[in-house]
């Protein structure tokens, strides 16, 4: 796909795109914007480089890709209530969003869209690896395709298969972050298919993770978790995946319905300040 307002440099042959020659400002640019989108659906990641933008730009600039929703546990800033800090000081250990998932699928309506500004990154490490879940489904065999489709999960905040402890014991020890409620992560369930269609594309791609996807409907958690298990290490095969390598300035959307994403931990001793906000909240099918 060729774009005339911006350039689009692929991060691998499974997904990913860095963009240059754009300014995230420049709302009036119609062309700009609907380029953008494009490529987000054609890349389902993309890293806009090059920004300098105020929580409130990064705002405006996100509100053209979906009106933002709110993330339950952690407090927003004072005046955007739905943007986060996502930080890490040099004396932590623990980060936020490590290991695979995507976005918040214990709510009704998950976010489609995720945005991450950011502020300050350190020298070297805390890169984030994104992994394209159209491919991961699309490479299954066609026995397994025919088991999952139509398969409903349960989803969960509590984090109950995360390794590290549960999302109260998990958050507690990221010690910069303002944390809250955490104490009900059990109460955020909801229902969602395994395997979800595309609103704009069509295209299938699977959704659960060893993080949220407690189990199959209509079946235990015993039966269901090795099979979910399998799926969670088939879509981080190397092929289906790109490693971003972030840059203070860089304003990176990724498209939840197609991926999940992993942010290394790798950075001890080092700080990393990102501001987060996510769009759109859509009920997957």
């Amino acid at each position: 796909m060729s774009y005339k307002t911006l350039e689009a440099r692929s991060l691998s042959g499974g997904l990913g795109a860095e963009i240059y020659g754009t300014n995230l400002k420049d709302h009036g640019n119609a062309e700009l914007w609907d380029e953008l989108q494009r490529a987000l659906l054609e890349f389902k990641v993309i890293a806009v480089r090059g920004q300098s933008l105020s929580p409130i730009e990064q705002r405006d600039a996100a509100r053209l890709f979906g009106e933002p929703n709110y993330y339950p546990f952690a407090q927003g800033l004072p005046d955007i209530p739905q943007m986060t800090l996502v930080v890490k000081e040099p004396h932590d250990r623990r980060n936020f969003g490590n290991g695979w998932h995507s976005d918040t699928p214990y709510l009704a309506e998950p976010p489609a869209i995720t945005t991450l500004y950011a502020v300050e990154t350190p020298a070297r490490g805390g890169d984030t690896l994104f992994t394209n879940m159209q491919m991961a489904y699309e490479e299954l065999s066609t026995g397994l395709r025919q088991l999952i489709n139509g398969v409903t999960g349960v989803f969960s905040a509590s984090l109950k298969y995360r390794p590290g402890g549960n999302r109260q014991e998990h958050h507690a020890k990221i010690k910069s972050m303002p944390v809250t409620n955490t104490e009900n992560a059990d109460r955020y369930e909801s229902r969602h298919p395994i395997v979800r269609t595309h609103p704009q594309t069509g295209d299938k791609a699977l959704y659960c993770s060893m993080a949220h996807t407690l189990h199959f409907e209509h079946m235990t958690e015993r039966e269901s978790q090795p099979i979910i298990k399998m799926l969670y290490e088939h879509a981080a095969t190397p092929e289906f995946t790109c490693r971003l390598r972030w840059e203070p300035g860089t304003m990176t959307f990724w498209d939840n319905r197609c991926t999940m994403h992993n942010a290394i931990n790798d950075y001890h001793g080092a700080r990393r300040e990102m501001r987060r906000l996510t769009v759109r909240p859509e009920k997957p099918v």
